[in-house]
């Protein structure tokens, strides 16, 4: 799909991590300002701050449950502590497997996630920009609705402006992207063309790459799905969702009889360790 659609690699959180770091116990256990270093390379997020939290919390939870299993993070391999922190949670965690009924009636309520994703004949212009240059996006930006007044005039001449301005390789082919599917685009791309109608879009579509005029040539809408093609599906994030509830709860149960300092737990993020 050329420059505009691969899915970007993940952007690390490398950060300053000269700043200060906060110095946190674990029931009178030092988390070492090594091991908070360490950890922040896991979490992503343009916040500094947040990332730190993240890791914190993230080391946090690691601390409570090796030492609910009677360890320290020095005496086993990461493999070895990895298993006997399983076999904690399988003990200590506890949840009812989702029956048939419970089933049935999440695909009732939200059978609108059971669809298949829409089908979309796309052609496009990319106004190249980095994300980082203001200057340069908002000269691509406004290149871009003028080229759309262009087009609502003179819609034939899509093919000639792609093979003038374009800056993916689809220039070729007068901006052709073919039939693209879920996935196959960068998530902002993809996630502002799904809602678009057929037809010329009329106002610059913004990605990391820059600004995309695009023409919608054809939309087929996802069918819904029957209960019986995605019963094992449901029942699969049922599980899971009730599994995850289940250890967040341990999990706090286990922060709430702690003594933890340099930090306040909080549970908004991702942030329950499983090995």
């Amino acid at each position: 799909m050329g420059a505009c659609s691969p899915v970007s690699p993940d952007e690390g959180a490398g950060k300053n991590i000269t700043q200060q770091l906060p110095e946190i116990t674990v029931n009178g256990r030092l988390i070492t300002e090594k091991e908070l270093a360490n950890e922040l390379q896991y979490h992503q997020n343009n916040n500094f701050n947040i990332v730190v939290r993240q890791a914190a919390q993230a080391l946090v939870v690691r601390e409570l449950l090796l030492q609910e299993a009677g360890l320290t993070n020095t005496e086993l391999s990461p493999v070895n502590e990895e298993e006997l922190v399983q076999k904690l949670l399988e003990e200590n965690v506890k949840y009812d497997d989702p029956d048939e009924l419970i089933c049935m009636r999440y695909f009732e309520n939200n059978s609108h996630k059971f669809k298949t994703a829409p089908l979309l004949e796309v052609k496009h212009i990319l106004l190249p920009a980095a994300k980082e240059d203001l200057e340069t996006r908002s000269i691509a930006k406004k290149q871009a609705k003028e080229l759309i007044k262009k087009l609502q005039k003179n819609p034939e001449d899509f093919s000639a402006l792609a093979h003038e301005f374009s800056a993916c390789p689809s220039k070729k082919d007068g901006g052709m992207l073919g039939q693209i599917s879920k996935g196959q685009t960068v998530p902002e791309f993809e996630r502002q063309i799904s809602g678009m109608s057929e037809g010329l879009v009329l106002k610059p579509i913004e990605s990391r790459y820059g600004f995309h005029i695009v023409d919608i040539l054809r939309k087929v809408e996802g069918k819904q799905l029957e209960y019986a093609m995605v019963a094992d599906k449901v029942r699969g994030y049922l599980v899971h969702r009730a599994s995850h509830l289940a250890v967040q709860e341990y999990i706090q149960s286990l922060v709430a009889k702690a003594e933890i300092e340099g930090i306040e737990m909080q549970f908004v993020e991702e942030n329950i360790f499983l090995g």
